[in-house]
């Protein structure tokens, strides 16, 4: 199981609560375990699914998007070959940052134990733009094209490509699921809130005030703290347990003092967290 953690300070302290290789979440740590086989399904014996050359490791990367360049830092887990097929974890920074802050952040490298393919965007500006139209269909744009381009050159699994931000790109996050035209198999938003509509966007309103987001129901995970000022990560909470057709009840999960909410859809959790004392960081 790809289990996607955010375990650490800040976009730049190191990670504090990593995960064990077997995919269960530490007591000090924080995590969600996805449904389905963290490292897809390889391709035929023989077969290539990953451009010739490509070595496991970091590297800095740029696609045209829109007609601009975006870059980007790409890593391949050490098993990486060209013919074994691997999940895509997207991970977006906060404002200000840029894919390579918010890589040591994180730490998922070490927390998906050489079963997934790391993707860190950077926004343009250093940052994610998140409410015109304008502006949200380009940065969506850019996701889109990245993740069908990966797909194809370096053995991406289309139907296992997660996403996660902190801050600005845990708003991000949650508006190109609203938006993207990729479909995501989960998101985690770290101290950050959304979707909410956009005008001119395939977003709207219901009579009683419910988003209606174009994009399915996912699994999802908020991570806030108690002392953020970010108060819409309930917000956030409140559109995937509806969406994913969960009861306003709920139980602990771990780790502490996560929950899970009662009656959602198969395969279709929504867990919250909410911890004492942390402000606007990275837990």
């Amino acid at each position: 199981m790809l289990v996607v953690a955010a375990c650490s300070d800040d976009e730049s302290s190191p990670v504090t609560g990593p995960l064990t290789d077997g995919g269960a979440a530490t007591d000090d740590g924080g995590g969600m375990v996805m449904p389905g086989d963290d490292t897809g399904v390889p391709p035929d014996p023989g077969a290539t699914c990953g451009v010739a050359g490509a070595a496991p490791g970091l590297s800095t990367q740029s696609i045209m998007s829109g007609g601009s360049k975006r870059t980007y830092q790409l890593f391949l887990p050490p098993t990486y070959d060209g013919h074994k097929s691997f999940p895509l974890v997207f991970v977006f920074h906060g404002d200000g940052g840029t894919g390579a802050n918010i890589r040591g952040a994180f730490g998922l490298e070490a927390a998906s134990a050489g079963g997934a393919v790391l993707v860190y965007p950077d926004g343009e500006g250093t940052t994610w733009q998140i409410d015109g139209a304008a502006g949200v269909t380009k940065d969506v744009a850019f996701i889109d094209d990245l993740a069908a381009d990966l797909v194809k050159t370096h053995c991406g699994v289309a139907s296992r490509i997660f996403a996660v931000g902190f801050s600005k790109g845990a708003y991000f996050v949650d508006q190109y699921a609203c938006l993207g035209k990729t479909k995501l198999a989960g998101v985690v938003a770290h101290s950050g809130g959304g979707p909410f509509g956009v005008a001119g966007l395939a977003t709207k309103y219901d009579n009683n005030g419910n988003l209606a987001c174009p994009g399915p129901s996912i699994p999802a995970m908020q991570i806030i703290g108690g002392n953020d000022d970010v108060p819409e990560a309930q917000k956030a909470r409140d559109y995937w347990q509806r969406v994913n057709g969960c009861k306003t009840t709920s139980a602990a999960a771990a780790p502490a003092p996560c929950v899970t909410y009662d009656g959602c859809m198969a395969g279709l959790p929504e867990i919250y967290c909410e911890v004492p004392g942390l402000g606007h960081q990275i837990w």
